[in-house]
């Protein structure tokens, strides 16, 4: 079921726009078909290298007002990406942390890197910058700083509930943040990491120099096994919400699905090496976001389920219908969480 969970969630906006003679056995390549022009939420002049949904009151407090005799969809979704100036080896220029909500851009930080929200009952969303932290005010729409932190963070990753943050430092450093941002501890047994992303678990999932993934959790570190040989571009993935103890994982264009007991699955999504998306937020399931060549592609699930977008592929959809409601019910049994 793990395979199945990431297939369907993960890929699914892919197979929506594949032939619908597609079998259960095929390895799905996703190529630039992939990123339908009608699905275009947002366009940039920079790149964009990070996104993120809140899973939270930000986005799941009204009633959903969508029946199951409705084609009404609910789209009304914030999301929060940066835009950055990638150089050839790697590094970014910043270009500004943004807000999309209601169709329209606002940059609420001009050094703003990264993002990370609770999966709670809150509406609290806290950003990473070159100065330090930030939270984000929805009642005006701003960012306003959080704690005493100044360090220069590229990379933030939060726990589902609590006040705990992580952060990722300019100098490779990683630190648990708590007491409202007034209190950092640095984590020793996380070296050098480029990169952090939380599983719901709270388990800290990172890569470093040599582009292995490694996961934290009560019991320490230990490395990701099971993984080909490390080549070309790697990336950590924030999971869908109902995934409990592992996270997303590319590397040499292939999908992986990493768990804390390090151990990894391979997936049948395969991307061309021109169409990896720059950044990912599948987060929602059934809404997911992904980034490429400087646009923002919105996938609504449901409403190509509905028949809104392709038509001609309900044939192939009820044949996932099964996999598809359950990941539905999940979706509502989350909303209901979430406003308990």
């Amino acid at each position: 079921m793990r395979l199945l969970t990431c297939f369907t969630t993960f890929a699914l906006v892919g197979l929506l726009t594949a032939a619908p003679s597609l079998s259960d056995d095929d390895k799905l390549v996703i190529t630039k078909e992939f990123y339908v022009q009608d699905f275009i939420k947002y366009k940039s002049d920079h790149d964009i290298v990070k996104l993120l949904v809140p899973l939270n009151s930000l986005n799941f407090d009204e009633d959903d007002s969508r029946s199951s005799e409705s084609n009404e969809v609910d789209t009304d979704i914030i999301i929060f990406f940066v835009e950055a100036d990638v150089q050839p080896d790697g590094s970014y220029i910043d270009k500004g942390l943004y807000v999309l909500k209601e169709g329209k851009a606002k940059k609420l930080l001009g050094n703003g890197r990264d993002a990370a929200a609770s999966g709670d009952s809150s509406r609290k969303v806290f950003f990473a910058a070159k100065d330090g932290l930030y939270v984000y005010n929805p009642a005006t729409n701003s960012a306003e700083k959080y704690g005493t932190i100044t360090d220069s963070i590229v990379g933030i990753a939060k726990e589902k509930e609590g006040d705990v943050i992580y952060i990722l430092t300019e100098g490779r450093e990683v630190y648990k943040v708590s007491d409202n941002g007034e209190k950092k501890e640095l984590l020793e047994d996380v070296v050098k990491a480029k990169k952090i992303v939380l599983d719901y678990e709270s388990n800290l999932y990172f890569y470093s120099d040599d582009n292995v993934p490694y996961v934290r959790t009560g019991d320490g570190v230990k490395k990701i096994e099971g993984l080909p040989e490390v080549s070309g571009k790697v990336t950590l993935v924030k999971p869908p919400f109902f995934f409990e103890d592992g996270v997303p994982f590319v590397t040499g264009n292939q999908l992986y699905v990493i768990y804390s007991n390090g151990t990894s699955e391979l997936t049948p999504i395969e991307f061309q090496s021109d169409t990896l998306p720059t950044a990912y937020a599948p987060e929602a399931g059934l809404i997911q976001y992904y980034a490429y060549d400087k646009k923002i592609y919105e996938y609504n699930i449901l409403a190509l389920l509905l028949g809104t977008v392709i038509e001609e592929l309900g044939e192939f959809l009820n044949q996932k219908s099964t996999d598809i409601n359950t990941i539905a019910s999940k979706h509502e049994s989350l909303k209901r969480k979430i406003k308990s």
